[in-house]
């Protein structure tokens, strides 16, 4: 179970992007057939992509890093 979901962070992080572009151009540019999966595919993305843009990584108030000597 954590190769899938070690395999799902892994795509989700490089493919989303490329993903949420290339898909309605190949739909409506290329003529490419309407496939349910890539829909699916790309939904997530694009659900991964609003989480990220409206809930950026902060760093905690709390958190004091390592100090270097």
């Amino acid at each position: 179970m954590n190769v899938i979901y070690g395999t799902l962070i892994f795509f989700f992080y490089f493919v989303k992007y490329p993903l949420v572009i290339f898909l309605p151009v190949a739909y409506f540019y290329l003529d490419y057939p309407n496939n349910w999966i890539l829909n699916i595919l790309a939904c997530i993305s694009f659900i991964l992509i609003l989480k990220d843009w409206f809930f950026p990584h902060e760093k905690p108030e709390n958190c004091q890093g390592v100090k270097k000597r």
